[in-house]
């Protein structure tokens, strides 16, 4: 069972094949050998997302979306996390890849590595 940083790091190289959705985030969450500190599931949720976010990662609209592949609140972490809470708790169902957002790895040069 991975650690939070060990998650991170293998969804940043993942990230260079494909984005990461948030249904593999929420399995991730289930394997960590650590608890993400916060109150309840949607706070250690929010916790390992602004790990992912801190290490680089760009959230964005789905593939599917129209406009697919946006970028979301122009990569302000704060604003993210905020628009995750919500879209979150608005869900009357487990989430599917169709929901929410992804994790995009940027490919500039510039790119923060976990």
């Amino acid at each position: 069972m991975p650690t939070m940083k060990e998650e991170v790091s293998g969804f940043w190289e993942y990230a260079t094949i494909d984005d990461v959705t948030f249904p593999s985030v929420l399995d991730a969450l289930r394997e960590l050998t650590e608890t993400p500190p916060g109150q309840d599931d949607t706070e250690r949720m929010l916790h390992f997302v602004g790990l992912m976010l801190d290490q680089g990662f760009i959230a964005v609209s789905s593939p599917y979306a129209d406009p697919p592949g946006e970028p979301w609140c122009d990569g302000d972490r704060d604003a993210v996390l905020r628009r995750i809470r919500q879209e979150w708790e608005a869900l009357d169902h487990e989430p599917t890849f169709l929901d929410l957002c992804w994790f995009h790895r940027p490919r500039e040069n510039g790119a923060k590595r976990a």
